[in-house]
């Protein structure tokens, strides 16, 4: 058996006097030993530092939260991928059809497992935890939330990338006497959690940190969540401190970017690449994501700064990155079996390995994913979070030299790219658009809209950059797949128009448009609920009515009739 246990049946066969599992992963997505999966990581991860291991994907009924026994130390719980309000509503709030996560899933998922498992310890993360873990705006209710630790009543929160966090619990926990009569989570000492930065947690004592407005004062004054989000957003490395009923929420640091050793380590596990067998609708995850099976991830994070986005608070944005020979051998082994690689695989890929001079005071760190002490940088000067454009940020063209090397082993085998770029950058790295066209049939990009007051609500570049990328696009005669956001704060009617008649005298397809949704955690969203922008103090206008919202999209496509797959 190749994948890892998914009951205790499976553990017996796996492990050797196998007993129970250390820690149990329930996730909301299917098991899939995959590279692009943070379950199949994290799993992996924990696999080869020997503890034991089981996955329990998708339940449903009460005995899927049960196949595995009760864990040793805890049970991991993620949403998945996406955040479950996101999965199961559209930007209209319409519900989605045969969608096998749960609403609030962290919620339903954390309640079954302390019904069935009273004295059992609780650990959230992932995308649904970190988005969440502050007072929040809830699409779906129109309303403020409490921080997802007072909605769970889970006891730990691990917030960005958890591969360092996890295994700095579970390695105090390892060396501790444990008494199955008692919670995990009661017997850690508080002095050893407040050292172990990424993770939250209630506390009747907090240390040292920021502290932002609590659910009750923002619920009271909409000033105080512009404030929870401007002190969040401007200080997204430091310890925080949010007060909640008779005791706070420790955040503490977050230390989000990993090493280039840390990054080769986790994506040299041997993943099988598949769904496991047991998974429910195979065939159609199979079909569906046929054209991920063969990607490459090459480094995690963005510094795009974009209003809207989440994958600055889930990866960071110090860019963390593998290095060109550990992506090579992977190509290679691939080629070995397949004749394609379908995508080089980052949130931008024209990122890929950008450094930024803040960070440039150097600190050593111990490393259990390595086990040893590495060398780290960190940063003590204040910044806007700006970062394209910032003097300070280096763009390089490494990602140009990366495919250099692919074609000198590529042979008669194909590369394909899928992921977007950044338009606003790549002129800054001379010959890079022109190897990307190589590999690419239609290039991805994200203008998001061309209206100069529509941009400084995201926060994108001013629409210069995207007129002057065109000029230089025109050279090649490929399709080019621009994205566009209909319904962002700040965007009127008159904006949409526009951005129409920008796109017909650029011979621009429109094929790619999505209605702003309110996601937790963003500075947008903050917009979006107080209309106000919190980092500028400006008022801003919202689209607010679906009516608005469908019409705004609307405009971009010629039949008045266009029916929104969104709606």
């Amino acid at each position: 058996m190749k994948f890892l246990p998914i009951s205790l049946q499976e553990g017996k066969k796996y492990y050797n006097n196998f007993k129970q599992f250390d820690v149990i992963f329930i996730t909301g997505d299917p098991y899939y030993d995959h590279p692009l999966s943070g379950i199949a990581i994290l799993s992996r991860l924990l696999d080869s530092k020997g503890f034991k291991v089981g996955i329990i994907a998708q339940p449903i009924k009460d005995e899927d939260y049960q196949v595995c026994g009760t864990p040793k130390y805890f049970f991991c719980i993620t949403s998945g991928f996406l955040d479950s309000m996101l999965a199961n509503y559209t930007p209209m709030l319409k519900k989605r059809e045969n969608v096998l996560v749960p609403e609030r899933a962290l919620m339903v998922y954390t309640q079954k497992i302390k019904s069935f498992f009273k004295k059992t310890t609780t650990i959230l993360g992932g995308l649904e935890a970190t988005i969440r873990r502050f007072t929040h705006f809830d699409y779906r209710t129109n309303a403020l939330r409490h921080n997802i630790i007072d909605d769970t009543k889970a006891d730990i929160l691990i917030f960005g990338n958890a591969e360092r966090a996890l295994l700095n619990i579970l390695n105090e926990l390892k060396n501790m006497r444990i008494d199955p009569t008692k919670k995990v989570f009661e017997q850690i000492p508080k002095e050893k959690l407040n050292l172990i930065d990424g993770i939250a947690f209630r506390t009747q004592k907090p240390i040292e940190g920021l502290e932002i407005p609590s659910y009750e004062d923002c619920t009271k004054d909409k000033n105080n969540f512009n404030k929870l989000t401007r002190i969040t957003t401007l200080n997204p490395e430091s310890a925080l401190i949010e007060k909640t009923d008779l005791s706070f929420i420790q955040h503490n640091k977050s230390l989000n970017y990993l090493t280039e050793d840390e990054m080769n380590c986790l994506y040299e596990f041997p993943y099988e690449r598949e769904f496991h067998p047991n998974s429910k609708n195979l065939n159609d995850l199979k079909s569906i994501t046929q054209k991920l099976k063969n990607s490459v991830v090459i480094g995690r994070g963005c510094f795009g700064s974009c209003n809207f986005c989440v994958i600055p608070l889930v990866q960071g944005k110090q860019m963390s990155s593998r290095t060109r020979k550990s992506i090579l051998n992977e190509i290679k082994s691939i080629y070995e079996k397949d004749r394609i690689i379908s995508d080089l695989t980052l949130p931008t890929v024209n990122m890929y390995n950008c450094k930024c001079k803040l960070y440039n005071v150097e600190n050593k760190l111990y490393s259990p994913i390595l086990e040893k002490e590495i060398t780290i940088f960190t940063k003590t000067e204040k910044c806007n979070q700006n970062c394209i454009g910032c003097k300070f940020r280096i763009i390089n063209n490494e990602f140009l030299y990366l495919l250099k090397d692919i074609e000198k082993i590529k042979k008669d085998n194909i590369l394909e790219l899928r992921s977007a770029i950044r338009h606003d950058i790549i002129q800054e790295q001379p010959h890079l658009l022109g190897e990307i066209m190589k590999y690419t049939t239609r290039l991805k990009i994200a203008p998001e809209h061309i209206s100069q007051n529509v941009l400084r609500a995201m926060n994108k570049s001013n629409p210069k950059a995207f007129i002057s990328f065109l000029k230089e696009y025109s050279k090649y005669n490929k399709p080019l797949v621009p994205y566009f956001v209909a319904a962002h704060p700040g965007c009127t009617t008159q904006d949409m128009e526009e951005l129409k008649e920008f796109c017909n005298k650029n011979n621009l397809t429109v094929n790619l448009t999505q209605i702003f949704t309110p996601t937790p955690g963003t500075v947008s969203t903050c917009m979006y609920y107080t209309e106000v922008n919190p980092l500028t103090n400006e008022k801003v206008y919202i689209p607010r009515t679906f009516r608005e919202k469908k019409d705004q999209k609307n405009i971009l496509f010629e039949d008045e009739n266009y029916n929104d797959y969104n709606a």
